[in-house]
């Protein structure tokens, strides 16, 4: 049995490893060379799936789906992660067997969970307010919690005092952030609408007729906008001058007949308006702080049209792998190295949205919140 075989054998066996540790002591496990706290978090998951409960039937039935599907521990303890956050009594059983019998993929459970779990009220808003964490090494961390506008608009205002691009964002935004806060920086600064709203034909229709003030739009900033607020941020000038309209055709993609080396600001601001966060995979960078990407690497011939753009933040710029798709390994050139699978993955225009195509050729979106709000979204 190779490596992969042992971790499949793991990754399907969960109830029959979690039956196991419901009848031993997580210090006996910690003995035999594994981590106290490790052996502890499953015996804890052990109780929830084989101690006692409020609803044993529905127990018992969701634990033998489980094992007949063979579901993993981390699958498991995903399921329990949403459960548990339903306090009624029944309600969390009744989810978990639920979890337990929906058809997808972890990552399409897993967003089932957050909604049932929202839809059944079990989800604690979180509360506006600055928290200070104790010091350790000498260091101490303070965590602000608001609204994302003002905390957006904060973001701005250290971004373009940040000076060294060369530094890791955290540590170039600390010194603009001190001269904030002492006083020796001029404050705030008006925030201009650079970044891109993204919206549908229907819903601009509501807002500039003033009956948006319940439609919620994405931006490229990583922030969303009630239609009041569009309204709002035109009145005092904050979307500038110019209003760009973007044509998206739903399975081409972005449509224009501009060509050129560097994507001009017009194709910038077309490709952000799609892609509203970096489209790589569980990213969250949003697009006023990505690059433009060639989906067909310009150096292999790519042009530069919408079709062809899309934003990816720089990490994702540098690991997507640019080379071209040529057949049994051939050289790209004398001294070149071969093509072939993509290590990490290439981004690829797939029905008109952009998509990462991983190296075993699963094509992948991303799941977060303002990926669904761009202009491909709305058509």
């Amino acid at each position: 049995m190779n490596g992969y075989e042992l971790f499949e054998a793991f990754d399907r066996g969960g109830v029959g490893i979690l039956r196991d540790f419901f009848e031993l002591s997580p210090y006996d496990v910690a003995t035999e060379g594994h981590r106290l706290s490790t052996a502890q978090k499953y015996a804890r998951l052990a109780r929830v799936y084989f101690g006692s409960c409020d609803s044993p039937r529905v127990q018992q039935e969701a634990v033998a789906l489980a094992e007949e599907r063979r579901l993993g521990i981390e699958f498991l303890e995903m399921v329990n992660k949403h459960a548990k956050k339903l306090k009624a009594r029944g309600a969390a059983w009744k989810l978990r067997a639920e979890l337990i019998a929906y058809e997808g993929s972890y990552e399409e459970v897993d967003e089932h969970g957050k909604r049932r779990v929202t839809e059944e009220g079990g989800d604690k808003a979180k509360q506006s307010g600055v928290r200070v964490g104790r010091a350790i090494d000498g260091l101490r961390t303070i965590s602000i919690t608001d609204t994302q506008r003002r905390i957006t608009d904060l973001e701005k205002t250290l971004d373009a005092a940040a000076e060294d691009d060369d530094q890791p964002r955290s540590e170039a935004l600390l010194e603009p952030f001190w001269d904030l806060i002492e006083g020796t920086s001029t404050g705030l600064i008006k925030p201009e609408y650079r970044t891109v709203i993204a919206l549908g034909l229907d819903n601009s229709a509501k807002i500039f007729s003033g009956e948006g003030d319940d439609v919620n739009v994405g931006a490229s900033d990583g922030t969303t906008m009630t239609g009041a607020e569009i309204v709002n941020a035109a009145m005092e000038g904050a979307l500038g001058e110019k209003l760009y309209v973007g044509l998206f055709h739903p399975t081409a993609g972005p449509v224009n007949l501009y060509e050129a080396r560097f994507a001009s600001d017009k194709l910038r601001t077309l490709a952000m308006t799609e892609n509203l966060v970096c489209p790589w995979p569980d990213c969250n960078v949003p697009a006023d702080r990505c690059q433009v990407h060639h989906i067909d690497a310009h150096k292999h011939g790519g042009h530069t049209k919408p079709s062809n753009l899309t934003m990816l933040c720089k990490y994702h710029n540098g690991v997507n792998d640019d080379g071209p798709a040529t057949p049994g390994g051939k050289k790209r050139g004398p001294g070149k190295p071969k093509c072939g699978k993509p290590k990490r993955g290439r981004m690829h225009r797939h029905r008109g949205k952009v998509r990462l195509r991983t190296p075993g050729g699963k094509l992948l979106g991303n799941t977060h919140d303002l990926s669904s709000m761009g202009a491909m979204n709305l058509i």
